[in-house]
């Protein structure tokens, strides 16, 4: 999975010499071979690295592996920039090295299709039915300019509603052949509009007027 070149022989100059020492500072167990590349946790591949060598080796990693693993490393450097709250890793990426390591991951990702799992993964948490409408009551304030204005009915005039199953969604008007021989039907679906569901939504947003009253 390797290929020998700068950064292969940096990253096993850390490693080769983190085999031989006894360290009694804070340290954090790193795969030689990584998990997801099919490493396994017997000792021979573990080693114990400080957190700053720890985060240089998955920096390092991306660049000297075949193209088959590069998503992987890149995935795993840049998840090791989110701090967990019980690490003492005291690091951070800069701009510029952010900058590289997302063009690297875009260029791994170009052409490839997403699963629906990794698409609502992508697409963040879910937003309970109070937030929503918290946004939705400040977005009757949203003051746009005409120049946004152009853009939204630019952006939306060449999109339609189609419903399947009680779902709606959004999709471009050259694919509507496509989704009605899928068994979609034009227009958004009003199953959700049930009374306990305007009943519940009347209660969410005068909860929010008390709220802002007594602010």
């Amino acid at each position: 999975m390797f290929i020998n070149n700068k950064y292969k022989k940096w990253y096993d100059s850390i490693i080769d010499r983190a085999k031989n020492r006894v360290l009694s500072c804070y340290v954090e167990r790193h795969h030689i071979i990584p998990k997801s590349c099919g490493g396994s946790n017997d000792k021979d591949n573990l080693v114990p690295l400080t957190a700053r060598e720890h985060y240089i080796v998955h920096m390092l990693l991306p660049f000297c592996v075949i193209k088959k693993y590069k998503l992987k490393m890149i995935k795993g450097f840049m998840y090791m920039n989110v701090k967990p709250k019980n690490s003492k890793r005291l690091y951070k990426i800069n701009s510029r090295m952010y900058e590289k390591f997302r063009i690297e991951f875009g260029k791994m990702l170009k052409g490839t299709k997403l699963s629906e799992e990794q698409k609502a993964k992508m697409r963040g948490r879910k937003l309970s039915k109070e937030t929503k409408a918290k946004i939705k009551y400040a977005r009757q304030f949203q003051v746009c300019s005409d120049e946004q204005r152009k853009n939204y009915s630019k952006m939306f005039s060449n999109l339609i509603w189609v419903n399947f199953n009680g779902k709606s969604k959004r999709i471009k008007k050259e694919l509507k052949e496509k989704y009605l021989k899928l068994g979609y039907n034009l227009g958004r679906s009003r199953e959700y509009l049930t009374k306990d569901y305007s009943n519940n939504m009347k209660k969410i947003v005068t909860k929010i007027w008390e709220n802002r009253r007594a602010a």
